[in-house]
């Protein structure tokens, strides 16, 4: 259940000069403007900072995701990317060939996608590391894709993405590279790194954002409600709440995870830091009501499914089966007298799976391909 949102209002002036933060971090060019504000400072807990800077050994990193159980980091500035574990130690640096300099990266539980600053959006397999797609984006506007963040409900449930690049417009694509829809840039507003589509908080879909700020040298994450793209004055600033003692640091990559932090909807970003890159992770929600296990050994396989799956307890018995669409309309109910349900009705996307067994309940996320 989401922490109540405390409502403390700072008006903070970011004016901060390019020219302090580190060579090796990707700053955006300043854009003419009134620079974004601090609306609401307490929004979230941090979950967990690391110096991953000192860690890699090097500074320059930016896009960053969270694959089968460690994080990915990428630096910007080649095509290198750190693999880290859940504490933010280095355990190895590999490269795909034929992808370089990698801003963001988005998971869709199967596969990474990679946006490097151009019209290309690289779907990667993370066993062999290899490119298994490289889709061409046709932007009608300026918003190319530094930004990918995965959208599961875009193109009518199939899947697509957004990209911005900076100060840009932002746009959506099918997973052909169609352009779906814009946002102008006077309706967001921000100056665009990375983004993670939020399908957890209640009134949502949202698109969060991290944001370098229209005046330059900002590290916002700033919540956007889709599909409109409007400000909801919902934002969360690293440098006031989060940075290290002595550290500065510039908006980088950023994405929205279940599975980094026990019992939490975690958001996940790297500051271009000076001295130092750090990686940080603020609470967005518990995830009660989004994956309670209250069921012993409740799961559900393969995740994500494509025309059934299996519902997984560690007792014998029918199941009552609820699923929901991420906008709370229910759109299954049925009682499955062994593991498998048939799931071919469902279009592709995310939904909320109850299962109701011996008078316990249990809810979990459910991605249908």
């Amino acid at each position: 259940m989401m922490k109540k949102l405390l409502t403390l209002s700072i008006m903070l002036a970011l004016g901060t000069s390019v020219s302090n933060y580190a060579q090796n971090a990707e700053v955006a060019p300043i854009v003419q403007g009134t620079p974004s504000t601090e609306n609401t400072n307490a929004l979230f807990d941090l979950l967990f900072n690391y110096d991953i800077g000192a860690n890699i050994g090097a500074q320059g990193n930016a896009g960053v995701c969270f694959v089968n159980g460690n994080f990915w980091v990428s630096a910007w500035a080649s095509d290198f990317i750190h693999v880290l574990d859940i504490n933010g130690n280095l355990m190895e640096t590999f490269s795909i060939p034929g992808v370089t300099g990698t801003r963001s990266m988005s998971w869709d539980g199967t596969n990474v996608y990679i946006g490097t600053a151009g019209t290309q959006v690289y779907l990667i397999d993370p066993v062999s590391r290899t490119i298994d797609n490289t889709i061409t984006i046709t932007p009608s506007t300026n918003a190319t894709a530094r930004m990918v963040a995965y959208d599961p409900t875009l193109d009518g449930g199939n899947g697509g993405f957004w990209t911005g690049n900076f100060s840009s417009d932002i746009a959506s694509f099918d997973l052909n590279g169609s352009e779906l829809s814009v946002i102008p840039l006077a309706t967001h507003g921000t100056a665009i790194y990375g983004g993670a589509v939020d399908l957890v908080t209640p009134g949502g879909p949202y698109l969060w954002i991290h944001d370098q700020t229209t005046a330059g040298g900002g590290d916002l994450v700033v919540q956007l409600q889709l599909p409109g793209g409007t400000p909801t004055g919902v934002v969360y600033d690293y440098n006031l709440s989060g940075q290290p003692g002595g550290n500065t640091g510039i908006a980088g990559g950023l994405f929205i995870s279940d599975e980094v932090v026990p019992g939490k909807v975690t958001i996940v970003g790297v500051s271009q830091g000076t001295p130092s890159d750090q990686l940080f992770g603020v609470e967005l929600a518990e995830t009660a009501g989004v994956n309670d296990n209250t069921l012993s050994n409740f799961s559900l396989s393969p995740n994500p499914a494509s025309g059934k799956v299996n519902i997984n307890t560690s007792v014998a018995g029918e199941k009552h089966v609820v699923i929901y669409d991420v906008l709370g309309k229910q759109v299954a109910n049925t009682t499955v007298t062994g593991t498998e349900l048939n799931i071919s009705s469902l279009k592709a996307g995310v939904y909320l799976v109850s299962v109701t067994q011996n008078k316990s309940t249990a809810t979990k996320k459910l991605v249908v391909q």
